[in-house]
This record gives C-alpha cells, structure tokens and sequence, in this order.
C-alpha cells in the first residue's frame, strides 16, 4: 500500500499506541466508462456485505476525479476493525466482483491524529 507523508503504509503499520484512533483508508482505481453503473453497484453491493457482517466502515463514499479516477473513502473506529474487515473482504465474492470491474488500483492509510 502506498502512504501520504508518513501515514501508515499499511493497518499493520498502525502504532501500537494508536490503534483505538479513526484510521481512513482511500482507494483509488480506474474503471472503464461504459462501466460506470456496474461499478456502483457493485460497490453498493461490498459496502452492505460488509456491513452485515458487523466490520463496515463508520462512513463511507465513492467519487470521481476530473480525469476519471474513483475515490472510494472508509472511515474506520480502529485499526483493528479496519483488519478484520480487509481479512473478511479476502474471502468475499461481492469484493472479486467488484474488483474484476477495476484497474490500476492504489490505496493508503491514513491515521487521524487522536486529538
């Protein structure tokens, strides 16, 4: 995972000090545009699986750039709710799925300042 001026390169990376504080994890890919509507519903399609599972993200959106870009942000309670969320996403198809539409995927970890 790549990092913004030293935010964590991974939940790993999280301080041990910090781990209760928000973590924001950003996701970036491209998609084709005929693939626009699939690829929000099956972003819809992840973000509620996981949620039902009890691990989803406090918030969460997806958005575009000017040139074509998808933005999608969780914000997370804890790196540890973060983790057990990406190891529950390892085995979901609704994540396969959602991942066939994508390429050119990067994301980063941000932990918020616990003030």
């Amino acid at each position: 995972m790549r990092a913004l001026c030293g935010a964590p390169r991974s939940v790993e990376d999280v301080s041990t000090e910090n781990k209760n504080t928000p973590i924001i994890a950003i996701t970036r890919f491209k998609a084709r545009p005929e693939d626009t509507e699939a690829v929000k519903d099956k972003y819809d399609a992840l973000v509620t699986t996981v949620r039902s599972a009890d691990r989803g993200p406090a918030e969460e959106r997806l958005g575009r750039t000017e040139d074509g870009t998808w933005v999608a942000v969780w914000l997370w309670d804890s790196a540890e709710t973060l983790k057990k969320a990406q190891e529950l996403a390892h085995t979901l198809p609704q994540a396969r799925d959602a991942f066939a539409l994508v390429a050119d995927v990067t994301s980063e970890i941000v932990q918020l300042d616990a003030s």
